[in-house]
């Protein structure tokens, strides 16, 4: 019952925010990626999978173009009430509504924890596809550590049921990107950072 009503109103994009911040995955992550965001051509197109309200335009060279893709409506529309530059995409992270070698970069942050096992493989496939060659995604989530009692307690009210091994998701990654740099570090979560480069040429 609790957690039904804690779902409910983390489901509003001003709380999701809210609660990004107290639980510490909002400056120190955004730290992470923008430090790896590497070199990106005049105007780049960037895409953020699972991108719920959407990242900060500071992260990003200007003249980018913005994707904020996301499968929730109501977290979409947070978004482009917040007035910044980009696109709000309704669309499901594992079949990605975009051209092969379209995309210049692509972020994904604490979202694979909503994604079932049959799903993950496809977040990183279609994520490769779409990517050119040679360019990077730079991945961030939460993973399953038991013995931290802050990261159960907060594994217990959050609305994604699959929380990973550390390993579970390199091994995902790896499987479509050259990781180029693989990372792990401690909030009140513990968290995974990979940069994946992208091989693929067809």
């Amino acid at each position: 019952m609790l957690t039904d009503l804690l779902h409910r109103l983390v489901a509003n994009p001003t709380v999701y925010d809210a609660v990004q911040v107290i639980a510490g995955s909002s400056v120190q992550l955004d730290r992470h990626l923008a430090a790896n965001v590497g070199e990106l051509p005049p105007r780049p197109a960037i895409l953020d999978v699972g991108g719920g309200s959407g990242l900060p335009p500071s992260l990003w060279p200007a003249g980018a173009t913005y994707l904020c893709l996301d499968i929730d409506p109501v977290k979409l529309g947070g978004f482009r009430r917040k007035d910044r530059p980009g696109v709000a995409l309704l669309a499901d992270a594992t079949h990605l509504p975009l051209r092969t070698h379209s995309v210049d970069l692509v972020v994904c942050k604490n979202m694979t924890h909503h994604l079932s096992d049959t799903q993950l493989p496809a977040l990183f496939r279609e994520s490769a596809r779409v990517l050119k060659p040679g360019r990077r995604m730079l991945f961030i989530d939460a993973v399953h550590a038991p013995e931290r009692w802050r990261s159960r307690l907060l594994w217990r009210y959050d609305r994604g049921a699959h929380p990973r091994s550390i390993a579970t998701l390199q091994k995902a990654m790896a499987s479509e990107f050259d990781l180029a740099h693989w990372e792990v570090f401690a909030t009140h979560h513990r968290y995974v950072f990979g940069v994946g480069v992208s091989l693929r040429k067809d």
